[in-house]
């Protein structure tokens, strides 16, 4: 048994210990903590941790770029950066005077919106709208106190302070002190509840350049990007969480706020506190704050399933940068024990100077990396599994593809022996437990469990169920899903010169 009261560096010294050592030993731990369900559907994990007076403050909605479609991609994300301008009360100097003039620059910015992107709007029509458009938001501006939210929790002592939108979540999270736990409650109650597009169509813009930097000029997320897109032909997992760039350019405040409405529910929402705090006074200013949050329908669910692969899929990615090679393969998500056996043979494969690829390719000088992935691009529904490298200066992608396959069957053709298996579960296993040893990091896996699940405790069914995880189901595995006609394969390499400048 493993108390997770435990002092962080006997705790970290024990798992660190045990990789080293290559020994899975019988390992059990119980999660303490409480749910709690509020009449509206929102969910809370309360975790206690003994230590410091100090909280990780988690809220996670289960929405992101896989519950959205061609034409509002991006929609999700583009929200997460909306829920830091405020609400009717923090982020304004006069919400009575502000809001005529948000009503009117919403109905002007949107309108020039839809005549952009489908190139209806007169030339005349769109700089009167594009110069209405100024005017509100210089007007507007009058009335806006930016940056609130950093301001109030800087005060109370805050760290960490972030969001994410991924494909299937977006988080919201942040650590403070103990005595904070009230204004944590106030300031993210509101932010579900009652939150205001301030400065959207300037915001919108700084997405648009966040897709430039991340993807259009970016070699792996140029890759990633095409890669998902040909993986999968059915399934939204196709689509990122950044959204395609004619989507982002003509998102509007009311398709955002709408989007809000359907997926930001509180029955779609878990939050999650874990630390050294009273419990009891938690559950108390929960209530209070976010019990009074109306309750709304749950969102509807991706029905889409992604069809079998019945071929191989090849694509090739123009890109002038370094030279990048990424094959993947479908695969079940956890609780499958599949998934457990993909994420022992990561670690058979790329875990260090001694795994399988490290030594077949880098040492042997086909590759500069080889890294494999397990779970990508999302957990809530079946995924991939893949192999990333990056080719050796003067080897060509068939040689080191053929080396990448040729560990790839060796895994389907020899059980793997019993001190690597067992090395590599316990590596997963230390990996699992240093999680839980943070609060911020355990606060985020108790809110995806819980959504995954519908149990934050089965984080303990993870490891668990890892440990009886035998060499066979290694070998059935491999050979279930490392086939040909599952297989999907992106190279990035360098555009072709224009044709008047080939030879």
């Amino acid at each position: 048994m493993i108390p997770l009261r435990w002092p962080a560096p006997l705790f970290m010294a024990l798992v660190v210990g045990l990789a080293a050592a290559g020994k899975a030993p019988p390992v059990d731990f119980r999660l303490e903590g409480e749910t709690l369900r509020l009449d509206n559907g929102m969910t809370f994990v309360l975790i206690p941790v003994e230590g410091p007076p100090v909280f990780a403050g988690h809220i996670c909605f289960k929405v992101g770029s896989v519950d959205t479609v061609p034409g509002n991609t991006g929609i999700a994300h583009m929200f997460e950066h909306m829920a830091f301008k405020g609400t009717t009360r923090i982020g304004t100097k006069d919400w009575g005077r502000e809001r005529p003039i948000l009503d009117a620059l919403r109905e002007a910015g949107d309108r020039l919106t839809r005549l952009r992107a489908t190139g209806k709007g007169s030339p005349e029509e769109i700089e009167r709208l594009k110069a209405e458009v100024a005017r509100l938001q210089e007007e507007q501006n009058r009335y806006i106190e930016r940056e609130e939210y950093d301001r109030l929790y800087d005060l109370a002592g805050s760290r960490m302070m972030n969001a994410a939108t991924e494909s299937d979540f977006t988080r919201y999270y942040i650590s403070l002190p103990a005595n904070a736990m009230e204004l944590w409650m106030l300031i993210e109650s509101q932010r579900i509840s009652d939150p205001v597009l301030r400065d959207f169509f300037s915001e919108r813009e700084v997405v648009f350049q966040e897709r430039i930097t991340r993807f259009e000029d970016d070699p792996w997320g140029k890759l990633m990007e095409h890669f998902v897109a040909s993986a999968f032909i059915a399934h939204p997992y196709r689509l990122t969480p950044i959204g395609w760039a004619s989507d982002i350019q003509a998102l509007t405040m009311g398709a955002t706020e709408a989007f809000f409405r359907t997926y930001c529910a509180p029955s779609n929402a878990v939050g999650v506190l874990c630390g050294n705090f009273d419990v009891a006074r938690a559950k108390e200013l929960i209530r209070r704050y976010f019990g009074g949050i109306p309750a709304r329908p749950d969102p509807p669910e991706v029905v889409t399933r992604e069809p079998r692969q019945e071929t191989e899929r090849r694509i090739r990615v123009a890109f002038d940068g370094p030279r990048m090679l990424l094959v993947g393969f479908h695969k079940p998500n956890w609780p499958s024990r599949d998934d457990l056996a993909m994420d022992v043979i990561e670690r058979l494969l790329s875990d260090g100077r001694s795994s399988r690829l490290h030594r077949r390719t880098v040492e042997g000088g086909l590759a500069w990396v080889a890294q494999a992935l397990n779970g990508f691009p999302g957990t809530r529904y079946d995924n991939m599994f893949g192999v990333f490298a990056m080719p050796a200066e003067g080897i060509s992608y068939d040689d080191l593809e053929a080396a990448l396959y040729g560990e790839l069957d060796r895994l389907k053709a020899e059980p793997v022996p019993e001190e690597e298996m067992e090395k590599a579960k316990t590596r997963i296993l230390a990996a699992h437990l240093r999680q839980l040893s943070d609060n911020a990091d355990l606060a985020s896996l108790a809110a995806t469990f819980q959504h995954i699940t519908g149990d934050w405790k089965s984080i303990q069914a993870y490891a668990r169920d890892l440990q009886t995880l035998r060499p066979e189901e290694i070998r059935e595995a491999a050979r279930r899903y490392f086939v040909p006609e599952n297989r999907t394969v992106a190279r990035l390499e360098a555009a072709p010169p224009p044709e008047e400048d080939r030879p």
